[in-house]
């Protein structure tokens, strides 16, 4: 397009050039649309009646509530075009004031909007623009240059493949869109998709993302497959009757409610603010009964940074919430404070309103509790859990052999992931996509130690649940044909549980857990003994997780061909019962990494794979 006015295009229009389509006709996440003079039309996200009723007595703000309700947040234009470039058309609001307390704050001395519209094209995120002018027409360049068959080669306008767009209209201030150009040969417009509704306070409208696709709304539609009506309101809290006349525009399939920061900035009292709580989600239900809702208790702030009031009820808020939840059958409460990492860095403010990363961090562990819902059959969960693990990478194969052997249990299977708790705080996790992957291992309770099959996890998941080690280990597994064999000199046998005190002398001091797993190993015939005459001279044994353990071979056994032989007999054994052997090594455990090398087992990097745990009391102390 060689140039951005109105005459040009429409006179390109005129002469075939350009297509030109009402906006209108593109609009999804709109609740209304009114008409305004010159053909402008704006987009609503609430119905008049909420409108009125925000405005009313009765609510928190009317002054500031009147404003944000113009805001468009979450609304979007979606189409299809052959178009390399488009125009979009746009009448801006002023910022509003209530808002800008906010945005000043995060602002600074810069001059940053904060805000804009940006444009997904085939799943690619164009930046975020804010006009200068209140009537403005936005260009957007569609093509990828990375895709170009030559650098600074473009496909001609109408030639090329269709484009999937979304465009997203500004989230913390309103506007009116009139048309829309492109310069191929059609825009398509996208059909209506099943919904998700958010009605939440300013984190939810997408303060301070700095774009409004990079809300969290945003991105939890995104995952979902879904169209967003975003109510999010900045200042909003529990407000009985602020939903009236919403029903009949919207048809939700998921709802979240993320209300209730907003106690913490003035005065507040117990009882009336439970009987807000109550009614309002008494009215959610009688509204969309059969919808799954997820409520939210308010996420993690900084209260050293920002305190809140000293006469607020605030932090009664989430019990309240709590225990109206568990009233609605059709309701599924979510801890907020498990979805984002308490890090000021995740914070455009630095006390509350999470930016960029810290709303995607949000957005993703609630998909990941959503996606996690219900999943409670032990006997399915573990078959769509190996049939995931069998055609994963080969640092996942323990964790399909611990299924095998029916050892642990899955907590978590879905999109790609794989979290087993195999006792005593300690998981093992495996995940296709390394954002939900994090997801999810954040929602998991009681983790002291984690083993990754993917390193690329590690930095995400430390943070998020506390681990400050690291240990990279090999992953063996024995993949010769040929059996090997005992050698005919050596006395080797299962124990019994009579040795167990013997075992323990020479072992050191372990703890309770892992005295009792060698009671249950030694039970089950899991450990063999080397014998020489009477005396028992070496042991081997498996972990919870049935990887083997390095031989212990004691002083009066040693330099004797011991470790290759109790090795070579737990393999047999594991081969009798139909197991593959396997094991985890670290990479200072050199000559026992030969040694299993040279027996027919296969390993892998020790940068694939890593080792996160809690440093213990006795190591802090030393």
């Amino acid at each position: 397009m060689p140039s951005n006015t109105i005459e040009t295009l429409e006179r390109g229009t005129e002469e075939g050039q350009f297509v030109c389509v009402n906006a209108q006709d593109l609009l999804h996440g709109h609740v209304r649309i009114s008409q305004e003079n010159g053909g402008w039309r704006r987009p609503w996200r609430f119905s008049s009646n909420q409108v009125r009723s925000m405005g009313s007595c009765v609510a928190w703000h009317p002054g500031l509530f009147r404003q944000m309700a113009r805001t468009t947040a979450g609304v979007t234009l979606q189409f299809e075009t052959d178009s390399t470039e488009i125009a979009i058309e746009l009448q801006l609001d002023a910022e509003p004031s209530g808002s800008r307390t906010v945005l000043d704050y995060v602002r600074g001395e810069d001059a940053l909007p904060l805000d804009g519209v940006s444009v997904d094209v085939d799943g690619r995120h164009l930046p975020c623009v804010m006009p200068v002018e209140r009537d403005a027409i936005l260009r957007f360049a569609l093509d990828d240059p990375d895709e170009a068959p030559l650098p600074g080669l473009v496909m001609l306008p109408g030639f090329g493949e269709k484009h999937q767009v979304r465009v997203w209209l500004p989230a913390l201030r309103g506007c009116a869109v009139r048309r829309l150009w492109g310069n191929g040969s059609a825009i398509e417009p996208v059909g209506q998709r099943n919904q998700l509704l958010v009605i939440g306070d300013s984190i939810a409208q997408g303060f301070v993302t700095g774009d409004p696709a990079l809300s969290w709304p945003a991105t939890l539609a995104g995952l979902l497959g879904l169209d967003l009506v975003n109510q999010g309101l900045g200042g909003q809290v529990f407000q009985p009757g602020s939903l009236f006349g919403l029903a009949a525009h919207v048809n939700p399939s998921v709802l979240v409610i993320a209300l209730g920061e907003n106690y913490r900035y003035e005065p507040c009292h117990h009882r009336p603010t439970a009987r807000d709580i109550r009614s309002y989600l008494m009215e959610v239900t009688r509204l969309w009964p059969d919808v799954p809702t997820y409520v939210c208790t308010p996420l993690w702030h900084d209260e050293e940074t920002y305190p809140s009031h000293a006469m607020s009820c605030w932090q009664r808020v989430p019990s309240m919430i709590a225990a109206n939840v568990a009233v609605h059958d059709q309701m599924m409460l979510v801890d907020g404070l498990r979805l984002m990492d308490h890090d000021p860095t995740l914070l455009a403010d630095g006390y509350e309103h999470p930016n960029a990363e810290g709303a995607t961090q949000t957005a993703y562990r609630l998909f990941a509790r959503m996606r996690l819902e219900g999943q409670h059959d032990e006997e399915a969960l573990r078959a769509v859990a190996l049939h995931t693990l069998e055609r994963a990478p080969q640092q996942a194969f323990p964790m399909a052999e611990i299924l095998r052997r029916g050892i642990g249990r899955v907590t978590a299977t879905e999109g790609g992931t794989v979290v087993i708790d195999v006792g005593d705080g300690r998981v093992f996790a495996y995940a296709a996509n390394r954002a939900f992957g994090e997801a999810v291992l954040a929602l998991q309770d009681g983790v002291s130690a984690v083993a990754l099959s993917d390193s690329a996890l590690e930095r995400g998941v430390a943070k998020s649940l506390g681990l400050t080690e690291r240990k990279p280990f090999h992953v063996l597994a024995f993949r010769r044909k040929a059996r090997p064999k005992v050698p005919a000199t050596k006395d080797i046998r299962p124990l019994d549980d009579t040795f167990a005190e013997v075992i323990l002398s020479h072992l050191g001091d372990e703890t309770s857990s892992m005295q009792n797993h060698l009671l249950s190993a030694l039970g089950r015939g899991d450990v063999l003994g080397g014998f020489e005459g009477d005396e028992l001279v070496g042991v081997i044994g498996v972990l919870p997780e049935g990887s083997l353990t390095a031989p212990v071979v004691f002083e009066n056994g040693r330099q004797k061909g011991w470790i290759r032989a109790l090795l070579v007999a737990k393999i047999c054994q594991q081969l009798d019962r139909g197991q593959v052997p396997w094991c985890e090594i670290y990479s200072e455990d050199a000559e026992l990494l030969d040694t299993l090398k040279k027996l027919g087992f296969q390993a892998n990097t020790a940068d694939e794979q890593v080792f996160l745990y809690k440093q213990n009391k006795q190591e802090e102390s030393a």
